[in-house]
């Protein structure tokens, strides 16, 4: 029997530690440890017994860098990251918004190509693009409550898992993002009866469904045992607050 295959990653270590309210908000990774991080993040993807065949990037800075680093260990360096603005950021102000005021500018994708990620799928358009007013149909806006996120996370989810259609793919976007498209595919009872809980930096999450049913299983969580030295061990944690529980 036919699984499809869903892969959420978080990226490792950035040059610039985000620090809530104060910034900066989109950091490339650590040229060193980052990079490593990355590395063993791609490596440990590309080594899934079903790899993906594609990856969806949020169009910040260090998800497409990582998301680079996985479609090279994947040996697919042609249109294979698909840049899709509803895995942005969760965009709430004490993450997007720096002291005096700035806002968080995602770059375009025609800027993420020039800054040489030519491994970007420039026919690909976004299927939840960034709403420029609060929206009801569910696409990123500035600025998101929680709760409006995990509409979000639902619609983004939904589309891209229709565009890809049966595709085993790779998720690369942020935690509070990542969480909530868990939590839909999950789908509890309850938020309090969820699996889903803090995710560490550089963790791994699968889920997987038959070919003949409609819901999905989660069969690894923020998984970080590919990560090197003390990371391994599932370090620097975030989670959306509904699930700090765990």
């Amino acid at each position: 029997m036919t699984k499809q295959h869903i892969y959420f990653v978080r990226y490792g270590l950035t040059k610039y530690p985000l620090v809530e309210d104060t910034g900066p908000y989109d950091s490339p990774l650590h040229p060193i440890d980052g990079n490593e991080q990355g590395i063993a993040i791609a490596r440990r993807v590309a080594a899934m017994p079903t790899p993906p065949d594609v990856v969806y990037s949020s169009n910040l800075h260090r998800a497409v860098s990582t998301s680079q680093l996985i479609v090279h260990a994947l040996g697919k360096t042609t249109n294979s990251i698909r840049v899709e603005e509803g895995l942005v950021e969760w965009l709430t102000p004490s993450l997007t918004v720096e002291p005096d005021g700035t806002r968080l500018q995602p770059r375009t994708v025609q800027q993420l190509v020039d800054m040489t990620f030519t491994e970007i799928d420039q026919g690909y358009k976004s299927v939840n693009p960034i709403s420029e007013s609060p929206s009801t149909d569910g696409a990123p806006y500035f600025f998101e409550s929680e709760d409006y996120l995990m509409i979000r996370a639902k619609v983004s989810m939904e589309r891209i898992l229709e565009h890809a259609n049966g595709e085993n793919i790779c998720i690369v976007s942020h935690t509070p993002c990542a969480q909530a498209m868990a939590l839909y595919l999950e789908s509890p009872a309850s938020v309090e009866e969820s699996m889903i809980g803090p995710w560490p930096l550089g963790g791994v999450t699968m889920f997987t469904k038959d070919s003949d049913s409609d819901g999905w299983t989660m069969e690894m969580y923020a998984d970080t045992s590919h990560m090197p030295g003390e990371y391994k061990n599932g370090l620097k944690e975030w989670s959306l607050p509904c699930l700090t529980k765990k």
